[in-house]
């Protein structure tokens, strides 16, 4: 989920913002130089036209440098900042970042207080974090942590560090520490259907999700999800079936960042890749797409295979 996929979501509809990629804060402020080069749509398009309004989001554990880098932030264009607290990746929690904090509640205070403190009251300032480390029943003690340090809202995987992305979720242990936060509380994880996000909404309270690895696999899903609230559709161009669906996200996608890609096979490339994870859960991705993404070796190639 990076700039040139971002671009496809802000250009199909459906989501109020995104969040960018996490950016490490490690023995230095991250700059404003820095910052743009990773998260280059920050201020706005730069792979087609439509915009989708975008969180950054840090990760570190240094209360003194997330917070001079979150000022680095909004003078790079930031209107919000995430602070994550959730990555699982062996090399973020060798350096004691992202799930590792999970352990140290009094950190993450601690932390979210002092970017906090350093914004301007107009910058939203939340976290992201999972269950706990080994027991999700810590997610009391770390949601009160987040909510302690002034957070404006928390974002909950529910899962545990230690589950990863195994198959199942804890939405009793969001549910709970939704009943007891004064702030709001946006449900994440295994949401890959509009059914998923039904179930989740009832088993939660929450009304409010963060979708990560289900926007990957289904770039038209906030459209799925208004049709199965009986809400109007967002445009009148989305196509039922997942052939169609993939031809038209192909097309758009390759045609928004042609101008960007770093090179000829960048975006067949990414496009092979992105099929990848579109037949994890469906095994029905038409030959036809799979015999053109497999042997295109340029945009334009990509192009005309799919168009025809």
């Amino acid at each position: 989920m990076d700039a040139p996929m971002r671009a496809l979501i802000a250009d199909l509809g459906g989501f109020d913002y995104g969040v960018s990629e996490f950016i490490r804060v490690g023995h230095e402020v991250v700059r404003v130089e820095r910052i743009l080069r990773e998260i280059p749509d920050l201020n706005g398009p730069v792979f087609g036209h439509a915009k989708l309004p975008l969180q950054l989001q840090l990760l570190g554990d240094s209360a003194e440098l997330m917070a001079a880098s979150a000022i680095e932030a909004c003078i790079a264009g930031a209107r919000a900042i995430d602070i994550n607290f959730g990555c699982p990746a062996p090399t973020i929690l060798r350096h004691s970042g992202g799930a590792a904090l999970l352990k140290t509640p009094c950190a993450i205070t601690e932390i979210v207080d002092a970017v906090r403190k350093a914004l301007p009251s107009v910058i939203p300032v939340s976290a992201k974090i999972r269950l706990g480390w080994e027991d999700p029943n810590d997610v009391d003690a770390i949601a009160r942590a987040v909510e302690d340090g002034g957070a404006n809202w928390i974002t909950i995987h529910a899962r545990t560090k230690l589950e990863g992305y195994k198959p199942g979720v804890h939405w009793d242990a969001i549910a709970r520490v939704k009943s007891r936060l004064s702030i709001p509380v946006v449900a994440n994880g295994d949401l890959f259907t509009a059914e998923d996000v039904i179930r989740c909404e009832a088993q939660t309270g929450c009304s409010h999700f963060m979708i990560g690895r289900g926007i990957l696999k289904n770039p038209f899903l906030a459209h799925d999800i208004r049709a199965s609230r009986l809400l109007p559709a967002l445009r009148s161009d989305i196509p039922d079936s997942l052939s169609d669906r993939l031809r038209l996200a192909i097309q758009r996608y390759a045609i928004l960042n042609q101008d960007q890609a770093a090179n000829s096979g960048f975006i067949p490339n990414r496009v092979k890749h992105w099929v990848g994870m579109v037949r994890d859960i469906s095994d029905t991705v038409p030959r036809q797409i799979l015999t053109a993404v497999k042997h295109a070796r340029t945009a334009p190639e990509l192009l005309e295979m799919i168009q025809n």
